[in-house]
């Protein structure tokens, strides 16, 4: 196509003719001629094949945390015996802006490298390209664009921070709880079996031994700990600003790590989510690397049971302990969960509840860490 200086060249050829007509000019004629040549020979230079050009991109990481760093090193590859022309590259990177190169003649199969850095200061996936080239020819009156390579992404995790799983050997307010807890509910691992004394969980009673006994036989099951941790993620745009919505991100983040880490079956349940599975570690992040709030609370139905016996966790990111999540997640927990409460935009209440102050990263890592290890302890 032509440039602007192409569009005034072939002005200048259309004037020069009419000029040489009007005045009768033999002059004008034959400087309209040259010009129209130099923009014949401009046009056929840029619309040239170009050689075989190899382009590999590769993005390090692929995946990173708000925050760090990343680039993508871009190789391109001559693989024709034919010299290149003179190149403009430019690889779009993100939403704006964008990584211009010059690319040098490359002899037969040469190859060069370049890299640029990708921004990380907000999550999200960041799509780069498709690579471009622009061919112009050495006056500048005619470019074309050449699509080198396609797209590929980096993905910007949500910021996390460390939080220690809770166990029933923990020192804390949680681990106090569950240990008790722990005593009261249906386990999984037989231990012994003895007499029924009032206030045993009617659960625990084995029928066929109690009927050859004629006496109520009860099952000892060894202390188990968290066998499941489900996370859910508030996502009504009402409840939050900006930065409270962000913190409610890296609360569900931080909460699907740990529990992953602590080797529990872990979930991750928002509105229209129901993520579970050996892969969920990545897919939460990745669906949580994209989320924007929305207007629905998310489903009861998705936070039901597991149909697996013993205690569970269930994590609510959300923006204080009043909001409808809260109240759907503690409606439809079953008897052996316990529900923890990470709040956003309200610091936590006193009283019983499990309520972690979430109104900046600091309190929220210090105030998780301080319900499963107590005071002035921190995980390992």
């Amino acid at each position: 196509m032509l440039t602007r200086h192409g569009w005034a060249c072939l002005a200048a050829v259309v004037g020069a003719f009419a000029a040489g007509r009007l005045f009768g000019l033999v002059e004008m004629y034959v400087l309209g001629a040259a010009l129209g040549a130099v923009l014949v020979v401009a046009l056929v230079a840029t619309n040239r094949r170009l050689p075989e050009l190899r382009v590999r991109r590769v993005a390090r990481p692929s995946m990173v945390s708000v925050g760090e760093p990343a680039r993508v090193d871009i190789e391109v590859a001559n693989r024709s015996a034919r010299t290149t022309p003179r190149l403009r590259l430019w690889e779009p990177v993100g939403e704006r802006g964008g990584a211009p190169m010059q690319l040098a003649p490359l002899t037969g199969h040469d190859a060069v490298t370049a890299a640029y850095r990708v921004p990380t200061s907000r999550r999200g996936v960041v799509r780069t390209g498709p690579l471009r080239a622009d061919r112009t020819d050495l006056l500048g009156l005619c470019r074309r664009t050449f699509i080198l390579a396609g797209t590929s992404e980096v993905m910007v995790a949500p910021e996390r921070v460390m939080l220690a799983f809770p166990t029933v050997t923990s020192n804390g307010r949680l681990g106090q709880y569950l240990r008790m807890k722990s005593w009261g509910q249906t386990g999984t691992e037989f231990h012994s079996q003895r007499e029924y004394v009032p206030g045993d969980d009617l659960r625990r009673i084995n029928w066929k031994t109690s009927a050859r006994a004629n006496t109520l036989i009860v099952r000892e099951t060894a202390v188990e700990g968290l066998q499941r941790c489900m996370v859910v993620l508030d996502t009504q745009a009402v409840n939050y600003d900006s930065d409270g919505f962000e913190r409610a991100i890296t609360a569900a983040a931080s909460a699907v790590d740990a529990a992953v880490l602590a080797g529990v079956m872990t979930r991750l349940v928002a509105p229209g989510l129901d993520l579970r599975g050996p892969a969920v570690a990545h897919e939460s992040l990745r669906w949580l690397a994209m989320v924007e709030p929305g207007d629905v609370v998310a489903d009861p139905a998705l936070t039901g049971g597991t149909g697996i016996d013993g205690l569970g966790l269930v994590v609510v990111a959300t923006a204080s302990a009043g909001t409808e999540a809260v109240a759907a997640a503690r409606a439809v927990a079953g008897p052996d969960d316990v529900v923890l409460v990470v709040s956003t935009m309200d610091p936590a209440s006193g009283g019983t509840a499990f309520v972690v102050d979430g109104t900046s990263l600091e309190a929220m890592q210090n105030g998780w860490n301080q319900l499963v290890h107590g005071a002035g302890r921190s995980p390992r």
